[in-house]
């Protein structure tokens, strides 16, 4: 097992993942967390959430790697692992390009790997090149919406992915709170974003017309007036 870490790996973080499958060994994987997203082309447990993992449920799937982030859990679950002989890799969360370009080392380090790490380490640096061309002026006022179920809409604040990427473009976030809350189009308007990031599933351009259809009152934010949804 120790000789070939890479053999049965599971992955507790959707962005482990993600560096998992760009590094073409996404066929090794045994179990994936809920937030994982793998092509078809892969069968593959699901492991539940990374912060209520199950110690039967991990070792069940026969592991020789476990990859996640720092808040895998519970306590036990990570101490039971500890003690196992099952190799276990924690890594902080990637907020930020040079985060995510030491976690794809260590992941590729961790697989045998770094051959494809230096690789995919190229490609990141080239997009995150490209983005630094796209900045924001840093008094841009920008809010990211989750639009959950049609008209629900759910505002990032502080803490949050939504606010990872806001910071990542040069923009000021208008939420003041923690996590995600629900807002209305109202209190959109009275914040006045002056771009407007929303996340959801389909392609770019259905999000933002279903978006504005299901809350027309989104049309008179500056964001809507100058086209920057």
């Amino acid at each position: 097992v120790n000789a070939q870490p890479a053999s049965r790996i599971i992955s507790t973080d959707a962005g482990v993942t993600d560096v998992l499958i760009a590094l073409g060994i996404g066929a090794n994987l045994v179990g994936v967390d809920v937030t994982s997203k793998t092509p078809k082309s892969i069968t593959v447990a699901k492991v539940g959430y990374h912060r209520t993992l199950s110690a039967e449920g991990l070792m069940s799937l026969n592991p020789s790697l476990i990859i996640g982030s720092d808040h895998m859990g519970p306590s036990e679950v990570i101490s039971f692992i500890e003690k196992s002989a099952v190799i276990l890799v924690r890594l902080p969360t990637a907020k930020n390009g040079d985060q995510l370009k030491t976690n794809i080392g260590a992941i590729g380090k961790s697989v045998g790997e770094e051959g494809k790490a230096g690789k995919l380490l190229v490609r990141v640096d080239s997009a995150i090149a490209a983005l630094a061309e796209q900045q924001l002026s840093a008094d841009t006022k920008v809010a990211f919406l989750l639009q959950m179920d049609g008209r629900s809409l759910r505002l990032a604040g502080n803490g949050t992915t939504g606010d990872d990427i806001i910071g990542l473009l040069g923009g000021e976030n208008i939420a003041q709170h923690n996590a995600y809350q629900a807002v209305s189009p109202e209190a959109l308007i009275n914040l006045a974003p002056e771009v407007i990031i929303v996340a959801g599933r389909g392609a770019s351009e259905s999000l933002v017309k279903t978006l504005l259809n299901d809350n027309p009152l989104l049309t008179h934010t500056p964001a809507a007036v100058d086209g920057n949804i």
